[in-house]
């Protein structure tokens, strides 16, 4: 009984410890439409500003594009669904590709082969962790 007792002791120990551990910290970005839609993020990267995508966020669920702590208080999202709407209203000129892609810059983004789309400006307030929630427009 008594190595029982003990096993018992300490997986209560870790259940209580693992409840007390914070969540781990990242950029999520959740769709509340009821349209699939494609994300694609940027961030300042010193003196540049790099983008990467594409996150498909079904409706209901949540994408995780920036996984651990966020290092800079804005980060930047474009969003559109599968017919190619913006779902996001933006006013940050940034470069994105049709398929996967990262891109550093966000100048000359023609002559690079890649598209000019504008970005939403996203205060994290200086927070490590962060979730948006895109909606229908309207509501």
């Amino acid at each position: 009984m008594t190595g029982f007792r003990v096993r018992r002791t300490l997986l209560a120990a870790a259940v209580a410890l693992a409840a007390l551990a914070p969540a781990s910290a990242a950029l999520r970005v959740c769709n509340k439409t009821k349209a699939l839609i494609n994300i694609a993020v940027g961030v300042n990267v010193g003196v540049d500003f790099s983008t990467e995508g594409w996150w498909t966020v079904t409706p209901g669920s949540c994408a995780t594009p920036i996984k651990g702590p966020l290092t800079a208080r804005y980060v930047y999202l474009y969003a559109t669904d599968i017919d190619g709407v913006d779902a996001l209203k933006g006013a940050v000129s940034m470069c994105v590709d049709r398929g996967k892609f990262k891109a550093l810059g966000v100048s000359d983004c023609w002559r690079r082969g890649l598209l000019a789309v504008n970005f939403a400006e996203i205060d994290t307030l200086g927070s490590a962790d962060w979730t948006t929630f895109l909606t229908d427009v309207g509501k």
